[in-house]
């Protein structure tokens, strides 16, 4: 009998637990709420012929803005890229916006974002976002790594009068886009997340689907990589579908400086397979609840798969410290997923909060 009632104290313990981790994670989509500027209806200009267009100050394109402004009213007659000629793109507390879709964008006729050869290439802001896509699909932004001898960091720069900085979004029906070979950084560890495919419009009909994140590092962050269908107040609103998130580098082996590893809610055949996810950790001015490598909520068929989730630290989260979790409420279950074959080691934690647990794999 003191088994049973140990084991039954433990199961309320970790049900507790992660019913506080999904408020955390609804919370995190209320803070994030932006208003996009009305996109223009009609062409204003001739659609951009293929071809390689450079951007910087003596560039094709002075400016990010000026690039994305033409894509967003005009579109393309071709495949195009934009190339990085400078070593820093600063935004204004606005962030780059591209306003999709982008007219004649399709599978044969892509845009590539990526730096000129020999280019560390920096781009930075100080407001909600850096980067941001509305409604766009068949983009790809390219860090192209050690190709070239090129690079390119997306950095969000802490600003305390925004619950939020984060580096890379794509919003609503934003699909089959890639983002590849890029660091990126948030210095709001609070809420702010490297990369993320989400639902903002209450009235949207679409989900980001089949989009693609691969060999990405992201080195500080709230969220690493975030994909939701979901809208804080409103609960579950469409989908994801079908988007892979393979290969990406979360952390490294020198400090702690992201919360929550990677994160998807109410997607559907999400495929997070051979990522490394590293010295996460929750100390006490952080926002999101608990230390989290990979965690699915309310999601179905979603596949996970050849991880390695390690060094998973928690100061004093009510949460606690999770390596892989499948997760959900009473009214928000997911189904018919599958993890195997991942490898998780060194969860531990300090907590002094009753409900807080070390947990290698939660369901």
């Amino acid at each position: 009998m003191k088994k049973l009632i140990t084991f039954w104290i433990f199961l309320f313990s970790m049900l507790f637990s992660y019913s506080i981790v999904a408020q955390h994670v609804k919370a995190l989509r209320g803070s994030q709420q932006v208003n996009y500027p009305e996109k223009i209806m009609k062409p204003t200009g001739n659609p951009l012929p293929a071809g390689t267009y450079s951007v910087g100050a003596s560039g094709y394109f002075t400016s990010i803005g000026t690039a994305f402004n033409k894509l967003s009213a005009d579109g393309i007659a071709g495949p195009v890229t934009l190339e990085l000629i400078d070593s820093l793109y600063t935004a204004t507390t606005s962030g780059f916006v591209l306003n999709g879709p982008i007219p004649g964008a399709n599978r044969d006729n892509r845009v590539t974002i990526q730096p000129a050869a020999n280019k560390n290439v920096i781009i930075q802001g100080y407001g909600n976002m850096v980067l941001s896509f509305l409604n766009t699909s068949f983009l790809t932004i390219d860090g192209l790594l050690n190709n070239n001898s090129a690079s390119l960091t997306i950095k969000a720069l802490f600003n305390y009068v925004y619950n939020m900085n984060s580096a890379v979004k794509f919003v609503n029906n934003s699909n089959h886009n890639i983002i590849q070979n890029i660091t990126a950084i948030s210095e709001n560890k609070k809420l702010g997340y490297g990369i993320a495919f989400i639902i903002e419009d209450r009235q949207s009909l679409y989900a980001p689907d089949s989009n693609l994140i691969q060999n990405n590092f992201v080195k500080k962050a709230g969220i690493g990589i975030y994909i939701s269908g979901y809208i804080y107040n409103i609960g579950p609103v469409k989908k994801p579908v079908g988007n892979i998130i393979r290969g990406n580098f979360l952390g490294s082996e020198t400090d702690k400086l992201i919360t929550w590893g990677i994160q998807i809610e109410n997607g559907k055949n999400t495929i997070i397979e051979n990522n490394t996810v590293m010295n996460i950790s929750y100390n006490s001015d952080d926002n999101l609840g608990a230390a989290v490598g990979i965690n699915s909520f309310f999601s179905t068929e979603s596949i996970i798969r050849n991880n390695i989730v390690h060094s998973i630290f928690d100061n004093c989260s009510e949460g606690g410290a999770v390596g892989i979790g499948l997760s959900g409420t009473i009214n928000e279950l997911g189904s018919d997923n599958s993890v195997y074959n991942n490898m998780i080691y060194d969860i531990y934690s300090l907590s002094k909060q009753p409900s807080s647990g070390i947990i290698g794999l939660y369901i």
